[in-house]
């Protein structure tokens, strides 16, 4: 694969490379593993009967003799973007950006959220058996590791984007191709970084290694780390049916500079995919392209439940058909809910969104 070809296809949104020498089929690979990832995390909102939406006030009541009694005020598109706006963004440390798309200023959300800005939360720390921690960075490393069991904000101890340059929604190759976080002995930083595996309840600390070295975001050691010691957390990025094959440090790094992937094959054979699922050719991550697409197709498909259900609302709510009926849709990420906001009050009894049609 040439970088003339390379060159041509970065920044491409909705393109995915892949390179191989020794499997002609690594693309329908790769893009059939996310396929299977994204049907078996279903949709990406959540209908809760538990989440209550906060408001300032009621909305004030609107009114026309001439309405129709099925005609709804509703724009659940709008409502995410007010969301991201007011509460997901600024979560992150960003503004949202009205030069920017609401699909585009929804990437840079899920980019950051809860990927590259962990949750806060206690986990549970699993050491590699190759760990090996300088001695200079031994009790930094004992600290860290009790931070993480008690659940503190790791942002001053991860990449310098997110702090320091205030870009937490910055691409992290490493970690859109591979899962792979590196954090730092200290806030300060340091020139030894401490590659990790940041999971919802755990993480497995893979190695430290100095930040000056060679080839060191393409260093397949640590899928070899991640295969001796817990294969079962890369397991869906193994493939049986791909040919093992060699791919040079040099062509690796070219090829993640061009924002292409590649697979790797460990000692004993075994090959593996991306392990995250992989970058588009813009650099994004493929599953935050997914989950994007998710987001956009599930505010339709529920604008149009309750469009359907206008009349079954307004009966509900014993409502005039003078009154203009709307609806609005509330959410905490995955969370949501629906409401009727001149009460204040959810709406319930839908049937979920088909996740046969996502």
């Amino acid at each position: 694969m040439g970088e003339e070809f390379l060159a041509e296809m970065k920044g491409f949104k909705r393109t995915l490379v892949i390179h191989s020498n020794a499997n002609h089929y690594a693309a329908a690979a790769i893009m059939g593993m996310m396929a299977a990832r994204s049907q078996e995390a279903g949709p990406y909102f959540r209908l809760s009967d538990n989440f209550v939406p906060m408001v300032d006030g009621l909305a004030a009541e609107e009114f026309n003799a001439n309405a129709s009694p099925d005609q709804i005020d509703a724009d659940f598109k709008n409502d995410w973007v007010g969301y991201l706006q007011t509460t997901g963004l600024p979560a992150c440390g960003l503004k949202y950006e009205g030069s920017r798309t609401p699909e585009e200023n929804t990437m840079r959300f899920l980019n950051a959220h809860n990927r590259r800005i962990p949750a806060i939360k206690p986990r549970m720390v699993h050491e590699s058996r190759d760990l090996s921690v300088s001695s200079e960075y031994r009790l930094d490393y004992k600290e860290l590791v009790t931070l993480i069991k008690a659940g503190c904000d790791l942002r001053p101890y991860l990449s310098r984007d997110i702090l320091k340059r205030k870009r937490p929604d910055k691409n992290d190759p490493l970690l859109n191709a591979w899962g792979i976080q590196h954090l730092h002995f200290r806030a300060a930083g340091t020139d030894q970084l401490l590659f990790c595996v940041i999971a919802e309840s755990d993480v497995f600390i893979i190695q430290a290694l100095p930040h000056n070295t060679e080839h060191l975001w393409v260093n397949t050691q640590l899928i070899q780390i991640l295969h001796d010691n817990w294969p079962e957390l890369i397991l869906c990025a193994k493939h049986d049916g791909l040919r093992p094959e060699t791919i040079s440090a040099v062509k690796r790094r070219s090829l993640r500079n061009y924002n292409a992937n590649f697979t790797v094959t460990v000692t004993d054979g075994t090959v593996y995919l991306p392990l995250a699922g992989g970058t588009m050719a813009s650099g994004d991550s493929q599953e935050d392209r997914l989950n994007c697409d998710k987001i956009f197709l599930e505010l339709e498909q529920y604008q149009n439940v309750v469009m359907q259900n206008a009349l079954a609302i307004r009966a509900a709510f014993n409502m005039p058909v003078s009154q203009k009926l709307v609806v609005r849709m509330a959410f905490d990420n995955r969370e949501c809910c629906l409401y009727e906001p001149t009460r204040a009050t959810r709406i319930g009894g839908f049937a979920p969104v088909d996740k046969a049609n996502l």
